[in-house]
């Protein structure tokens, strides 16, 4: 009996060691957080939670209330206090925590991780979901990509997806709440209500590889279709990187988003160009005044029918148009009296990953590093740890 006292301490011994090697290395508590805008200054949303929680107070760390299981609370803000179900919260910011296997659901959206609810001074709400990096991933990719595209595009968007994650985690300012939102003008993220079985399998066989040029984290932007090139990161943003600088394409040619075309009133769109700080008359003719070395437009004229003109910036008209309406930047104009057609090329800025020319390169055999150094030039592929 004393003899297997000794076998077991030595085993309880050489675990404790363990366990403080893997401490002192870094290894344990290296878990990365995502701050993810999962719902942005709404008056209201609704909280379900599925097993044991605690809600604290997210600056003191206090815990006011914890229970078992909530179903479909409405959470509101009620005289300066934010309601959750029946509970008053009189803290502007309440963190709420699943505990074991409980999972959080904000308006039927599953997540995993926590959640900050944070009330602000107009009475609204924000929802911010604090999920693990590689967990954030898989929430997104079948939001970004089709998980039934060949394997190696999906790990090539994968690796896109966590380094323009990491990119934002590092440079989000002080007094920001959070490091992404869950749209088109972060990454689509849909929580754990998103995730696929390939779509897991291409985060878990790229974990922790992010894209970086020299010493510098990439900031991996990605888009549907280039329509034939890639845009230079420059002609829309503060970015001078060669990995940025827009590549021909020759691969995206059977996308769906290839070709389109637009028909437009002119008093529409002379209404949304006013409406966003231009004053505009009545549009006569758009002509294209400029284009640049991908063959998207740089800038416009716009001459009124009171022979006043105006300039705007091809990413300005497109962005006040609809970006949805206007699908790239890349188009030819044809005047119809009142009325005028956009016919062009692509969906999207442009700029980095061309995802349908990259499914379209998995299927010829190309692995995933293949593409992404194809649309990111001279990028390496490393592990995150390697930058931390």
């Amino acid at each position: 009996m004393q003899s297997r006292l000794n076998g077991v301490g030595l085993i309880l011994l050489l675990g404790l060691l363990a366990w403080t090697a893997l401490a002192s290395s870094g290894v344990l508590g290296q878990e990365r957080i995502v701050r993810v805008a999962v719902i942005l200054e709404k008056p209201e949303f609704t909280l379900t939670v599925r097993g044991s929680y605690e809600i604290r107070d997210a600056k003191t760390q206090e815990v006011l209330y914890e229970s078992r299981s909530l179903y479909d609370a409405k959470v509101v803000v009620l005289g300066g206090q934010t309601l959750v179900g029946l509970k008053k919260f009189s803290s502007s910011n309440l963190r709420v925590s699943p505990r074991r296997d409980a999972s959080i659901l904000i308006n039927k959206c599953r997540l995993r991780g926590d959640i900050d609810i944070i009330r602000g001074d107009q009475g609204t709400l924000t929802v911010v979901n604090a999920v693990d990096l590689e967990d954030y991933v898989k929430g997104v990719l079948y939001h970004e990509v089709s998980h039934r595209w060949p394997l190696e595009a999906i790990k090539a968007q994968a690796v896109a997806t966590r380094t323009y994650a990491v990119y934002r985690m590092k440079t989000a300012g002080k007094n920001s709440v959070y490091d992404v939102t869950s749209d088109i003008y972060s990454q689509v993220y849909g929580g754990r209500t998103s995730e696929k079985y390939r779509t897991t399998v291409a985060t878990n066989r790229t974990k922790g590889m992010v894209m970086v040029y020299g010493s510098q984290l990439l900031p991996a932007y990605f888009h549907a279709t280039c329509g034939g090139h890639t845009e230079d990161a420059s002609e829309l943003w503060k970015h001078e990187m060669l990995p940025l600088k827009g590549v021909p394409c020759l691969y995206c040619r059977n996308s769906p988003h290839y070709s389109w075309k637009k028909n437009f009133r002119s008093k529409d769109v002379q209404d949304k160009l006013n409406k966003n700080g231009y004053d505009l008359g009545l549009i006569e003719e758009i002509q294209i005044a400029e284009r640049n070395v991908s063959g998207r437009i740089r800038t416009l004229k716009l001459i009124m029918r009171d022979g006043r003109q105006e300039t705007i910036s091809g990413k300005d008209f497109r962005q006040s148009v609809g970006p949805n309406d206007i699908r790239s930047n890349n188009y030819d104009i044809e005047m119809k009296g009142y009325y005028f057609d956009l016919a062009g090329k692509g969906w999207g800025h442009g700029v980095g990953l061309c995802q349908w020319g990259a499914a379209e390169m998995a299927r010829r055999r190309k692995n995933f590093d293949e593409i992404l150094k194809y649309y990111y030039p001279s990028v390496d592929i490393v592990d995150i740890k390697e930058i931390d």
